[in-house]
């Protein structure tokens, strides 16, 4: 039976009755001094976004560098905007998308990682809630793996030590069409409240921030893997050095992060995703390489 057939509502008017698509799919992200961007961008255009667009935030060497000859379907949009900057910018996501007739969006941090457990890609997740106007996403929470110093290689390959059940936050996927205001970086307010719906679908209208589903993350269908501090290096370049990006204020250094997140070995997003992320890295080097040997020997 498919999910729509298992919903009750009634339709406002006729655009709550709009028949809707899941085609075009864009990817929203606001980043300053990240180390593991090409990381971030490859697992998800690797789950199928049509494009990723990069507000990046006064970084120190430009992302358009790093991204030079990467991919058509990644766009940096380079700004010196003042703190905070968070809601600002997704409500100029929110144009874009629609701007561009994207059918979805999703707006994620630079440490948060999709994960689809059951579906091919994220069309088929997508495909899958057609009915859904926003489609929230639970956080599994990630540790430190008891790093003090940045180890080498990609984050999802180091830091396997996570939560069993899933976090109640959420970041959530939204139709753009829909979206009258922006005010919480978990969640779009929308014209059509009913419509706002959790990967369980239970109708999150009253706690849209949240979703209360204690669950295993294995058995979930997709989650959103939240790895918040890393190692107590990246902890104090990214948390603390650093002000906040959604109300400008400094964090105060927190010495329990070993103590958070390290449950259990969590081995699922790393055997997944890490072998398929380092071949597409390494083809989008072979092909700068190339383009540097070509323009060199001209």
């Amino acid at each position: 039976m498919l999910l729509s057939k298992r919903m009750n509502y009634t339709p406002i008017n006729h655009l709550a009755n709009k028949k809707n698509n899941s085609n075009r799919v864009i990817l929203f992200t606001n980043v300053r001094d990240e180390k593991n961007m090409k990381e971030w961008v490859t697992h998800h255009l690797l789950l199928n976004f049509d494009m990723i667009y990069i507000f990046d935030h006064k970084s120190l060497i430009p992302l358009k560098n790093e991204f030079h000859n990467f991919s058509k379907r990644v766009v940096i949009e380079r700004g010196a905007w003042s703190n905070p900057v968070k809601l600002p910018l997704m409500r100029r996501a929110v144009y874009i998308a629609k701007q561009h007739g994207y059918d979805w969006m999703l707006y994620l941090d630079a440490d948060e990682f999709l994960v689809l457990n059951k579906f091919m890609g994220v069309k088929h997740l997508l495909q899958s809630y057609n009915f859904a106007h926003s489609l929230s996403i639970n956080w599994l929470m990630f540790g430190t793996n008891f790093h003090k110093k940045d180890p080498s290689g990609l984050i999802l390959e180091n830091y396997t030590k996570s939560e069993l059940y899933l976090d109640k936050h959420v970041k959530t996927f939204v139709r753009p069409e829909y979206v009258v205001n922006v005010t919480n970086p978990h969640y779009f307010v929308l014209a059509f409240p009913r419509r706002m719906l959790s990967l369980n679908l239970k109708n999150n209208t009253n706690q849209p921030a949240f979703n209360e589903w204690r669950i295993e993350y294995y058995k979930a269908g997709a989650y959103i893997a939240h790895h918040v501090y890393q190692s107590e290096e990246t902890y104090m370049n990214r948390k603390i050095k650093l002000p906040t990006d959604d109300s400008g204020s400094k964090r105060k250094y927190d010495n329990g992060i070993h103590k958070r997140y390290n449950t259990v070995d969590n081995n699922d997003v790393k055997n997944k995703y890490v072998p398929r992320i380092k071949k597409m890295l390494s083809f989008y080097y072979h092909k700068n390489k190339i383009a540097v040997n070509t323009n060199t020997s001209q």
